[in-house]
């Protein structure tokens, strides 16, 4: 481990705009300019993007509704609904593929159809009402005109709905940076007012204030299956549904406060960002009190409020819940430390219960017979313990974010070898990696799209500025992002050859501005001495992060060549 070690970054001229060709990398060919598209000497990862493209292609929708002409993505080939749980956690993706509208017009619908009370649909469809009534047996119509019929339903069972339209709408403000659609009047009232309503029916509806926690049914972690039915009633509550103070739905409430603090800033209303963040530090505080367990090292799934069904009380103080604990650090709850420990947590139940991947949801599932429900009666079925990439990719982005990119690049490497061995994003899988469900399930697509292009790479980017954190570490790659709903290219590659003793990096950007870029030093190292574009030697920040540390400087996004000795 001892002396200078240098590793090679290089931008190909095909990739980039004007750059220098640097010794090609074997991979595929560039992709054409209007593309987004990345490569890594990791094979399997590589694979991911036409399996990610894929899903979502094979989700697209495209209908007449009350706003107008919508564009947006099913959760998967076997549901023709655009629901808004999933499709909040598939911009990530989408806004490197497809059009402005495919981020926002949905969000409009959905927004379009809010209830009296400020609470949002699951999902809407366009249809007739029977033909989901097999599926969702309280789906009604809720708009009709000349040659449009619009069916929509809500699973009760779930809290989650309105926070999943704050997030949605809030990631788009991030990359258009546009007020004047915030302030756009849907349905006669203006998009912010109709978030405010939602995020609040939340409030006055879902909330045990003895707690600070959202409430929702029991079901298995983040699921919509209570154990009260053995039929589709199961996805609503009933005076027969134990109810909870959740993990998953407060972490997302948390999540999406915060988030319309800064739309409420974004607009000119500080004091309405005061409020939004002091309710969002409100139930912070009720999760780090009454869910955080320090002698377990991550986050019950609930505190149980009532149990009306025949049986004991499920004792569920050590069970692991990936996806409440996944959504919480990506919310920003937890330190460093408490990310550590919850990755610790995630792999030692994967080795533990012999799961294929780190994307287990549920450690230990439930003992058969506690859901009637089918899908998920038996252990390591569905939501009750199957692998789920959907929150296994949001894992993945928190460690890459918060420190742990050593294991979220190896369990990333293991998640994309099974995709590519299966031939698809399915929906769930099996303990041994059998796909289950939707072939093609968009959710899949959309984490694991963020963990690569958000967390391996490290694009951030935002209409406010641009940042990089390159994260490959010891293995090679390019990427080349193409945000199609503001006409931004940024582009790198990076390209590992310790037996050069040197690290060359070429990027840039076509944005006019200046941001920082972080190259993540191997373990063990520390940078000896950086230059750039061959000039004289100049200083670095190092930042430290968890477990890992970053060489950082500010620049512009012209193309430029770092050179990085490593000691």
């Amino acid at each position: 481990m001892g002396g200078v070690r240098i590793l090679t970054v290089a931008v190909g001229g095909v990739v980039l705009l004007g750059a220098a060709r640097a010794a090609p990398l074997a991979s595929p060919p560039s992709p054409p300019a209007a593309e987004t598209a990345y490569t890594a000497t990791d094979e399997a990862v590589t694979r991911l993007l036409p399996l990610i493209r894929a899903s979502l292609e094979a989700n697209r929708k495209e209908f007449r509704g009350r706003t107008g002409l919508v564009r947006g993505f099913g959760a998967g080939t076997l549901y023709p609904q655009v629901w808004l749980r999933d499709s909040a956690t598939l911009i990530p993706a989408t806004r490197f593929l497809y059009s402005r509208e495919h981020l926002t017009s949905w969000i409009e619908e959905h927004l379009s159809h809010q209830r009296a009370d400020g609470a949002l649909q699951d999902w809407i469809a366009a249809g007739e009402a029977a033909r989901f009534i097999a599926d969702a047996p309280r789906a009604a119509e809720v708009f009709r005109a000349p040659g449009i019929v619009l069916t929509a339903d809500r699973n009760t069972t779930e809290s989650d709905q309105e926070s999943s339209a704050v997030g949605a709408a809030a990631q788009v403000f991030a990359i258009t940076g546009d007020r004047a659609w915030l302030k756009r009047a849907v349905a006669g009232r203006p998009l912010i007012s109709r978030l405010d309503a939602a995020l609040e029916s939340v409030r006055a509806q879902r909330f045990d204030a003895a707690r600070g926690l959202v409430t929702a049914a029991f079901t298995a972690d983040w699921g919509d299956v209570s154990p009260a039915h053995g039929d589709q009633q199961a996805i609503y509550l009933d005076a027969t549904t134990p109810i909870v103070a959740g993990l998953y739905a407060s972490a997302l409430y948390v999540g999406a406060a915060h988030d319309l603090a800064g739309l409420h800033r974004a607009v000119g209303d500080a004091v309405g960002g005061r409020r939004w963040d002091d309710r969002a530090r409100l139930i912070a505080d009720g999760i780090e009190r009454h869910l955080w367990q320090p002698e377990r090292g991550f986050y019950r799934m609930h505190a149980i409020l009532s149990w009306p069904l025949p049986g004991r009380v499920p004792q569920d103080d050590d069970r692991f819940g990936m996806g409440g604990n996944a959504v919480a650090l990506l919310a920003g709850i937890g330190d460093e430390a408490r990310m550590r420990r919850v990755m610790g947590v995630a792999l030692g139940r994967q080795r533990r219960y012999r799961m294929s991947t780190v994307s287990g949801v549920l450690l230990p599932p439930y003992p058969s017979g506690l859901f009637r429900h089918p899908i998920l009666r038996e252990e390591f079925a569905y939501q009750n313990g199957g692998e789920w990439d959907w929150f296994g990719g949001r894992l993945l982005l928190a460690a890459f974010q918060r420190g742990q990119a050593a294991a979220a690049r190896r369990e990333l490497a293991r998640i994309a070898a099974q995709a590519v061995r299966g031939g698809g994003l399915y929906e769930w899988s099996t303990r041994d990696g059998q796909g289950k469900g939707s072939v093609r399930y968009a959710g899949s697509a959309g984490a694991l799209g963020a963990a690569i292009v958000s967390g391996l790479y490290g694009v951030d980017l935002r209409s406010e500025g641009l940042a990089l954190h390159v994260r490959l570490a010891e293995i090679s790659g390019r990427v080349r992002a193409f945000e199609p709903a503001t006409a931004t290219v940024v582009a790198y590659e990076y390209a590992c050859d310790p037996s050069r003793r040197r690290l060359t990096l070429r990027y840039e950007s076509n944005r006019r501005d200046r941001g920082h870029l972080e190259v993540l030093l191997p373990e063990g190292r520390t940078a000896a001495q950086a230059r750039l574009d061959g000039g004289a030697p100049r200083p670095l920040e190092i930042r430290t992060v968890g477990d890992d540390a970053y060489a950082r400087l500010e620049t512009d996004w012209a193309p430029h060549r770092l050179e990085l000795a490593l000691r």
